[in-house]
């Protein structure tokens, strides 16, 4: 083919692909992933609060998901009550700052399912239920984003004990929603370690999710929303407010606890990345000092033994500050 004429070809066939990724992906992100989340959970209601279990927000996150997610410090109690205090992160000082924030809201969740899937499901995005993605157990096909959801809705340890048995068990949460629903209704979504904006949340049209979500036993799944309060849809029979948690001074029982909660990152994670990026430097200088030695060798400008004593000194710089940094 002529360039000329195989240029324009290669430059459509190029256009085409685009467009059917951007087709295929359409929906399925993990933007639509968190607005399918929302309208699961709380109808897109980002005051809401769980009348009976005292889930909140945009995605009905509990005292521990916020303490996973670097929002929540804990109170010692296995209730959702929210009488300790909260770090500052995201801008979250309270209770009410929280409901009131769609974006940290957002991010929070985000960090808690990054830390679900790395910490608590895999070691790292490896082993655990990692193996099982793309398998089929009780004719349901096991995805990442479906166990996400799965275990946002039961907790990891019920998933993990779920994939182990091969299906034995079908756990479901406090509103009697079982767990292979979710893995269902929340299959095939892309996952990210950045969280959108609450804006394109807002915006997505999520598509992912199996066609047809049906029970163990043959049966649809029948949906009964959780009894909200603070904006959500409306309860019969009195209900009692949640009083907002006073903004608190964070405390932290170590210096390293609060450096967490505020960068996001242990000090030991922070070093490694330090002492990573000083190796990678100082073998690259190393090989440059190489290089250059062994150029001007080739142009005759420097005696073999100075080029070896060159690379040796540049050699043991680099021992000396390995010795440092272990």
């Amino acid at each position: 083919m002529h360039p000329l004429i195989a240029r324009p070809a290669r430059r459509f066939l190029g256009i085409a692909a685009l467009a059917v990724a951007t087709v295929v992906l359409a929906g399925t992100t993990y933007t639509d992933f968190l607005k399918a989340l929302g309208q699961r959970e709380s109808s897109m209601d980002t005051s809401a609060v769980s009348r009976d279990t005292k889930y909140v927000g945009l995605y009905q996150m509990g005292e521990l998901s916020l303490q996973d997610a670097g929002v929540y410090a804990g109170d010692g109690t296995k209730k959702n009550d929210y009488t300790g205090s909260f770090t500052g992160k995201y801008g979250v000082n309270s209770l009410s700052d929280f409901l009131a924030d769609p974006e940290a809201q957002t991010q929070a969740i985000t960090r808690y399912h990054n830390l679900v899937w790395n910490n608590y499901l895999t070691n790292g995005g490896r082993g655990g239920a990692a193996d099982y993605i793309g398998q089929t157990i009780n004719g349901i096909e096991i995805t990442q984003s479906g166990l996400i959801a799965a275990a946002h809705l039961v907790g990891h340890g019920k998933v993990t004990q779920w994939l182990a048995s091969g299906g034995a068990t079908d756990p479901q949460d406090q509103n009697a929603t079982k767990m292979t629903e979710y893995l269902q209704r929340f299959a095939g979504y892309g996952l990210s370690a950045t969280a959108p904006s609450f804006a394109a949340v807002a915006a997505a049209t999520p598509t992912g999710g199996a066609s047809t979500i049906v029970a163990g036993n043959g049966s649809s799944y029948t949906y009964t929303a959780p009894p909200l309060v603070d904006g959500g849809s409306a309860v019969s029979g009195p209900v009692a407010p949640v009083a907002p948690v006073a903004p608190v001074a964070p405390k932290y029982g170590s210096a390293q606890q609060g450096f967490k909660a505020g960068a996001g990152y242990s000090m030991g994670q922070v070093r490694d990345f330090i002492v990573s990026l000083i190796a990678a430097s100082l073998f690259l200088w190393l090989g440059t000092i190489t290089l250059k030695s062994f150029g001007g060798y080739t142009a005759g400008n420097v005696a073999v033994y100075d080029m070896g004593q060159i690379i040796m000194r540049a050699v043991l710089v680099v021992l000396i500050f390995v010795v440092i940094l272990q």
